[in-house]
């Protein structure tokens, strides 16, 4: 696609499916973070794990020991013309980009945030899943997983009625379909030409440029932790937990992530990046967050007849709504 080339790699591609990750440096350490969670967890792999940037990144042990592809995009051209601000930086359009600039490489792909935590699941299958000819698999957001016939409020500006709408932080890639249907050149296009009316910036393009064209996956694959979902979480057996919003374990205080998750984080930056100091928040931290914990129990109280049937609608990790 014009302006947008790939300019270094570490390697070329061992494998026909990928797992990757688009950062920048503010972002890099934690996309580090879940790739060890999958290389270590996950060994039976047969995918490449992938960083994609467009700058340089730090060089990392972990990034040979794990034989991490690392990948460098000049994508200059677009960085003026695409809208980011502190919270969703440009990184975020370089998963439309890399599709289309590794679709010789790759017939699978499997985009994860940063902000991802690898729980489970096996990412071998959930790679060779069938999307019915879709161009990608994706979850819903929260905005509908509580309110299924809600128009998503970034649809208005557009004029756009109801459509399913999915949350982009973790998408399943079917990269043929995705070239045919001309994703990356679409989607940018679109997200250039409406920089100001973007609400939720990459995503928002993509869900309008996939209007009702995609395949839904089980909330597991993506289930969007915040206060609004994290004491449901125990009801569903989750691959992918998703820390949305700007409260993550590894950043403010807060007090809603439990020791599971922190505990994890705080092991992993002490042993493999202590210059960085103490990352991870303390736990849930009950009696500092009293006053958070029982708003987060009303809001569930308020909303669990609403948020709990999610847990019929699919009848397996692998059941694909179309």
């Amino acid at each position: 696609m014009d302006g947008i080339a790939i300019t270094d790699q570490s390697r070329k591609a061992l494998s026909r499916t990928a797992v990757y990750f688009c950062v920048d440096a503010k972002f890099y350490p934690f996309a580090l973070f879940v790739a060890d969670q999958i290389a270590t967890k996950y060994p039976q792999r047969s995918f490449d794990l992938c960083l994609i940037s467009a700058e340089p990144l730090p060089e990392h042990p972990l990034m040979t020991r794990h034989d991490i592809r690392r990948i460098q995009i000049d994508a200059r051209a677009w960085g003026a013309r695409l809208p980011a601000d502190e919270r969703i930086s440009f990184a975020a359009y370089l998963r439309i980009m890399a599709p289309a600039l590794l679709a010789q490489d790759y017939d699978r792909m499997l985009y994860l945030d940063a902000d991802v935590f690898y729980q489970r699941g096996d990412l071998n299958r959930l790679l060779s899943l069938n999307l019915g000819g879709r161009a990608v698999g994706a979850v819903r957001d929260m905005v509908q997983l509580r309110k299924p016939d809600r128009v998503p409020e970034d649809f208005r500006p557009f004029d756009l009625p109801f459509g399913k709408y999915f949350n982009s932080g973790v998408l399943l890639i079917d990269v043929q379909a995705w070239m045919a249907q001309q994703i990356t050149e679409k989607a940018l296009d679109f997200a250039a030409q409406n920089a100001l009316k973007l609400m939720a910036h990459d995503q928002t393009a993509l869900n309008v440029t996939l209007r009702d064209n995609w395949a839904e996956l089980s909330l597991v694959w993506n289930y969007e932790y915040s206060h609004q979902t994290m004491y449901f979480m125990g009801f569903f057996d989750v691959c992918f937990v998703h820390f949305i919003g700007r409260r993550k374990p590894f950043n403010h205080r807060y007090g809603g992530f439990s020791r599971r998750f922190t505990e994890e984080y705080r092991v992993f930056f002490e042993k493999h990046m202590p210059q960085m100091g103490a990352v991870a928040q303390n736990g849930l931290e009950v009696d500092k967050h009293k006053r958070k914990h029982i708003y987060a129990l009303l809001f569930h109280l308020v909303n669990f007849a609403r948020f709990l049937p999610n847990d019929d609608r699919f009848a397996s990790d692998w059941d694909v709504k179309l």
